[in-house]
């Protein structure tokens, strides 16, 4: 075992010092020239376009619209009742499931939105194929000139959809929603069945992806169609982005917001309104234009004047109601989403908002219940909420996906301030579980080491098109304030972090106002912590670290923060990750609890846990170049990672149990967080 470790040494060694011919003939991974992607716009299955400067996506032949929280369109719901069966051996598709009109005794009753799989049911363990059947009667076409979209705001992982047995296509990804144009299958007036083929199965590719043979990531593989499911009747004249910004009053406006729409049959004029009500109920501004004939797109930017602004923060989430109306030979379409004005600049080792320094009293939060899984309902949100509130936090770090649009509208409301990532996790790093976990030479993940996997040209447009989808969904919530291009993946060597470049460039194509963020990973060890290459990227530093936990003793941290700073002493850092197990009630007194990962000795205790985050908290809170914290994580969660924590199968570094009762560290957070600053 000693020579495996030495050989294994050597190999580690050649990749810091940028061996690229060895790692090549070792582990045979494609280089991939980063600079020809930005000239080349067409990914596969979608297309970045830009008119008048102003980029958007298409997507399935369709441009990807913005999540809008109000429009007059007629809407039909598809949730509720339907079905479910599932198809281990995947045989489904041959047998002709996709055909199915009456579900049998084969299909099982479910509900939707849902998960499946949640860790209190009978299927929680299930991976692999799963069928729904959902049976509807189609609201009667409204006129000729509109045409039916569905739309799919998530299915876990992967699907692909038929409608009355034709199909519509397939999507990769489970976080972001999806559309189809569905006017020449659906059958207005009349009984339809939607069926979704769905598989919640990593791959080499998926976001997130596969690390290793035996890999599952870091949360639960919920499976299930578990947001919303809709069917929108639109003119075939309509407005499908709305990107607002502030402007600098110096310029004569302090708002600008960008219109995109689409002419989807044909070309004709129209009239597009813009009117602008402001926190006191009044209206701030008002416009319409005329849009003569052109092409199937067009762009049109209003820049409009709003008298005295009152600004968008955590202390006053004051927010402006920008209602937008496009008439046309189709139709008339109103749509509504609100936003709020503010500025965000990184200036040196500050993160500024408004024009004043920020500090990110923060906690990282994923979307898990016990009972519904990943699914999310306004009950579970506001409770959540509420305790992150009551906890002091005004900063929730959205871990490690794009969170439903619920939420992120709630949290806006209450003043937070938001990170949203795409599930771009720990790419290219299989062979730290694989050590971790002590596993034989044979188990070596030599598919995914390193560059191999950060260069797999799918993985990569996987996760440009997801974080492009994240951004033009999200774009207009001012509580949004950085977007994160991933989470501890490999970034060591030049190389390593150039990806993440390129990332970060295309999130400021589409969103210029916000900084742009990637959690780097410690492990402990200055030979691979003091050569992370994606920092250089970064507008902001978020640092990933487990000092007294996974490994080394809390007081290490301090050095691993001053050698970050060293290297990039120009900008801000936050602590977005840190943390230790903690079993709901234990204490120091009940003694060690041996589990997985971690050094024998380490009592599980809620004592032991807040130490720790107390330990962070002391060595940085005299830093001037950090800007927050986050500690991981807000409550207990289901992970089959630890089935031998003190409640079997839940990650327990959660400041609040499974069930939200908060324990010890959390009440330190809502001390700390409650002073005066």
């Amino acid at each position: 075992m000693n020579i495996v470790l030495i050989v294994l040494g050597v190999v580690f060694l050649l990749a810091l010092i940028g061996s690229a011919p060895f790692l090549f003939l070792f582990f045979g991974y494609p280089r991939v020239n980063y600079k020809k992607f930005p000239g080349n716009r067409v990914f596969g299955p979608f297309v970045e376009k830009e008119i008048d400067g102003i980029p958007y996506l298409v997507s399935n032949n369709l441009p990807y619209p913005t999540d809008f929280e109000g429009s007059d369109v007629p809407t039909q719901s598809l949730n509720g009742e339907a079905f479910l069966r599932f198809d281990p051996d995947g045989t489904g598709e041959a047998d002709g499931w996709q055909n199915t009109t009456k579900p049998d005794a084969s299909w099982s009753a479910v509900t939707i939105p849902s998960t499946y799989n949640n860790a209190d049911g009978e299927h929680t363990s299930y991976e692999g194929a799963t069928w729904f059947l959902i049976p509807f009667s189609a609201d009667p076409k409204a006129d000729g000139n509109r045409f039916h979209r569905l739309c799919c705001q998530g299915v876990l992982l992967r699907s692909t959809l038929w409608l009355n047995g034709e199909k519509l296509g397939g999507r990769e990804g489970g976080y972001t929603p999806f559309y189809f144009d569905i006017s020449n299958h659906i059958r207005p007036g009349k009984e339809n069945v939607l069926i979704i083929w769905s598989d919640n199965r990593s791959t080499y590719t998926s976001l997130p992806p596969r690390i290793r043979e035996d890999h599952n990531p870091g949360w639960h593989m919920y499976g299930g169609v578990y947001r919303d499911v809709f069917i929108e009747q639109i003119p075939n004249s309509y407005i499908f982005k709305a990107a607002a910004n502030a402007c600098d009053p110096a310029w004569g406006a302090d708002l600008e917001i960008a219109v995109l729409t689409h002419y989807r049959a044909g070309d004709e004029g129209c009239t597009l309104g813009c009117v602008v009500t402001g926190p006191d109920g009044k209206r701030a501004a008002r416009e319409t234009v005329a849009l003569e004939p052109g092409t199937d797109v067009r762009a049109h930017t209003f820049r409009l004047s709003l008298g005295e602004v009152r600004r968008w923060s955590p202390e006053s989430p004051d927010l402006y109601t920008v209602d937008l109306k496009l008439e046309s030979k189709s139709g008339v379409q109103k749509l509504m989403f609100r936003t709020g004005i503010r500025t965000l600049e990184v200036r040196g080792l500050d993160f500024l908002l408004n024009g004043s320094k920020v500090y990110f009293k923060g906690i990282c939060k994923h979307e898990d219940d016990p009972v519904y899984g990943a699914s999310q309902n306004q009950k579970i949100i506001k409770r959540d909420l509420d305790l992150i509130k009551e906890m002091n936090a005004n900063y929730i770090r959205l871990a490690h996906y794009p969170h439903h649009t619920d939420e992120l509208y709630a949290a806006r409301d209450m003043g937070f301030l938001l990170s949203e990532e795409i599930p771009l996790y720990q790419a290219g790093i299989g062979f730290t579980a694989w050590f971790q976990e002590k596993k034989g030479l044979f188990q070596f993940p030599v598919r995914t080491f390193g560059m191999r996997q950060i260069n797999d040209r799918m993985l990569m447009m996987n996760s440009r098109r997801e974080l492009i989808e994240m951004i033009e969904r999200d774009r207009n919530n001012p509580a949004i304030v950085m977007w994160s291009v991933g989470n501890e993946c490999y970034t060591l060597m030049k190389d390593g972090g150039r990806m993440f470049g390129w990332l970060g460039d295309a999130a400021k194509a589409f969103d210029p106002t916000r900084p742009v963020t990637m959690a780097e990973l410690c492990y402990g060890m200055p030979i691979f912590d003091d050569r992370r290459m994606a920092m250089k990227h970064m507008d902001v530093i978020s640092a990933n670290s487990y000092f007294g936990w996974y490994y080394g003793e809390t007081s290490q941290l301090e050095a691993h923060l001053e050698v970050i700073h060293r290297r990039f002493p120009d900008k801000p850092v936050i602590l977005t990750e840190f943390g230790a197990d903690a079993g709901p009630g234990r204490s120091d007194a009940d003694g060690v609890w041996k589990a997985e990962r971690v050094d024998y000795g380490k009592t599980y205790s809620e004592d032991y846990q807040e130490r720790v985050i107390s330990d962070y908290w002391n060595t940085v809170k005299d830093k001037s170049y950090v800007s927050g914290i986050s500690p991981w994580v807000f409550s207990d969660f289901y992970n089959t990672w630890f089935p031998n924590n003190p409640v079997p199968n839940f990650n327990l570094k959660g400041v609040t149990s499974k069930e939200r009762k908060p324990k010890k560290a959390y009440y330190f957070l809502q001390k700390i967080y409650g002073q005066k600053w």
